[in-house]
């Protein structure tokens, strides 16, 4: 029951992170009108926006706009950590190298965006927090035996 537990956590975990990576990999101004309405009512306007935000040069704006040193590296490695983390959470495969990096992109988060605006409301670092929940839970308990790894 465990092994089924943990999976049922990488499967959603996983698939939110490959949705917002997947926006920040291949969005950009224009993409948002491209969303199908299957995906709009099933993903949300958020992910239209998202899409309109996303994309590299748009994500290394935006890490620039934090501040982060070498902001470019920066939208790479956080494009590369929610898509392709997301992705080898939900299969399983090198589950705790994922999570452990998806850990960091949402401590991160918080610590650049969300934490002024409390934990509850815009843009809080609620989902930010439960996100860390799962992640740092499976850099600890890894995949289970339903897995890759």
């Amino acid at each position: 029951m465990v092994s089924l537990g943990l999976l049922v956590i990488r499967l959603i975990v996983g698939s939110i992170f490959v949705v917002h990576g997947y926006a920040k990999v291949f969005g950009g101004t224009g993409k948002g009108a491209q969303v199908s309405p299957d995906a709009q009512k099933l993903l949300g306007q958020g992910f239209v926006g998202q899409m309109e935000q996303g994309g590299l040069a748009n994500v290394t704006g935006f890490m620039s706009s934090l501040g982060l040193p070498n902001p470019r590296a920066q939208a790479v490695a956080l494009s590369a950590a929610e898509l392709g983390g997301g992705l080898a959470l939900i299969l399983g495969w090198r589950t705790r190298l994922a999570a452990l990096a998806l850990t960091y992109a949402q401590v991160t988060a918080i610590r650049k965006v969300h934490a002024p605006n409390g934990l509850i409301g815009e843009n809080g670092f609620e989902t930010s927090t439960a996100l860390i929940a799962a992640t740092a839970g499976l850099t600890f308990a890894g995949p289970g035996k339903i897995a890759l790894d």
